[in-house]
Order: structure tokens, then sequence, then C-alpha cells
């Protein structure tokens, strides 16, 4: 019995397989049923035509797309250099990936962290270094409560299946601090110092870190965050982005 039962059981975990293999699935942005063949992409066509990826040579200081013979963009060459060593950012910032954004962080859109941490990972390839871990952005627990959750972390979990790096929690929100959206570089810095610190500073020594958020703008947050991390004894960490958001 125990035999036939563990058949059954087999057979009804691949039901949702099969049925995706004949029937449509639906763009989690638009609901256009779209055929899912198992690969990253789960959006439409026409979504992801309105969604520009970055594809093509990118600044590793933040991840923007670049041209020209430099591995930085203007912006960077010519701005503090962050602690993080390299920037990986999976699109630009247009209107249509503002608006994915804010359903995902802002509306409980939390299924788009599926296709978009799928779709991250593709940004690894064999010139990117071994991770030991995934370390998400935290929020502070007043805004856990506002939002029902952390995107960040929802991400790096999905970026973590793509992948096979595990998933760390080694930081911690010391303090609730205002939106960094509607403030200047020079706001945004000091309204995000001593915002972090970590949970257990064993967990991160000697680890080689993929911090990961949702919109880097100036790296504010990203710098703060990852200077915790280098100060606890991170070999290295390298940072990922959903988007890349051109500065002011």
């Amino acid at each position: 019995m125990s035999s036939v039962a563990a058949v059954l059981r087999s057979l009804a975990g691949q039901i949702p397989v099969r049925l995706s293999a004949v029937l449509p699935m639906p763009c989690p942005l638009c609901g256009t049923g779209i055929p899912f063949d198992g690969g990253p992409n789960m959006f439409c066509s026409a979504c992801l035509a309105k969604m520009p990826m970055i594809r093509g040579k990118a600044c590793r200081t933040c991840g923007a797309e670049i041209d020209g013979i430099f591995d930085s963009c203007s912006d960077c060459m010519n701005a503090p250099k962050p602690p993080w060593t390299r920037a990986y950012a999976l699109f630009k910032y247009t209107d249509e990936v503002r608006d994915c954004v804010h359903l995902f962080k802002y509306r409980g859109r939390t299924e788009l962290a599926r296709p978009l941490g799928r779709l991250a990972a593709g940004l690894l390839d064999e010139t990117s270094p071994h991770y030991d871990a995934v370390v998400p952005v935290p929020l502070h627990w007043r805004r856990f409560l506002q939002r029902g959750c952390n995107q960040s972390a929802l991400f790096a979990k999905e970026l973590s299946l793509r992948t096979g790096i595990p998933v760390m929690r080694l930081l911690k929100r010391e303090r609730h601090t205002p939106k960094q959206a509607f403030l200047t570089r020079k706001e945004r810095n000091l309204n995000i110092k001593g915002a972090f610190s970590i949970l257990n500073s064993t967990d991160a020594e000697k680890r080689s870190i993929l911090l990961v958020d949702d919109v880097m703008t100036t790296g504010a947050t990203l710098s703060e965050a990852a200077g915790v991390l280098l100060n606890c004894g991170a070999a290295r960490v390298d940072v990922l982005v959903i988007a890349r958001r051109q500065r002011n």
C-alpha cells in the first residue's frame, strides 16, 4: 500500500508541471495567458518589451548599462568608491519597471518575487565569483508591519532557489528612518547612517556575500549595509538590485 501511495503522490506532484506545458499561465503584470516553458521568463512579451533589461556591458560599480572602454560609468568615476566590489542590476528604471516594483513593494503583489528572482539569477554567470550567502536588506519592524512583507527578502529567496546560494539573515534594521525616495544624496547618506547592525558578527566572517535590494539610486542604503558586513569580517560584498535608477 505504501508503494502505491508513493506512486500516487509522485504523479500528483507532476500534474502542475504537465498542465503548465499545455495551458497558458497568466502574466503576473497584465494577466495575458502565456505558455510556460520552464525558463526564467514569466512575463508576457508585451510587458517585458516595456521593461528593458540591462543585457550589455554594465558599470561594475552601479550596474548601469554603459558603452566604451571603461568598467565604470561617468557618474561612478566622479563619485566616492562604494564599499562593494561589483554591482548587478536587472532593469533600467523606466515607468513600467517602477510600476512593477511598486506593485511588488507596496501593493502586496508578492507573486512578482518569483519572475523577478528567476530573471535576476541570469545576471550571475561564469565570470561571477562564488557567493557564500544572499543577504537581503532588512526592513524596520514598523515598515514591515505597514507592508506585510520584506520585498527584498522575498526576492532573495527566489534568487536563492534559482542559484543554490543560501539566504542568510545577517543584518538588523536598528531604527525607523524616513523614506529615502524624496531625499537628496546628502540627506540620504545622513538618514541611513547607523541604521543597520549585524546579528552575529561571526556569521559574516570570511564570507563572500551578495547583498540584494529592490532599487539603487545613490546607493546610500546599500553602502551602509555593505559597510557593516565588511566591518564584521566579510571577505567580499557585491550587490544585486531589481532596477538601477538614474541619479538626480
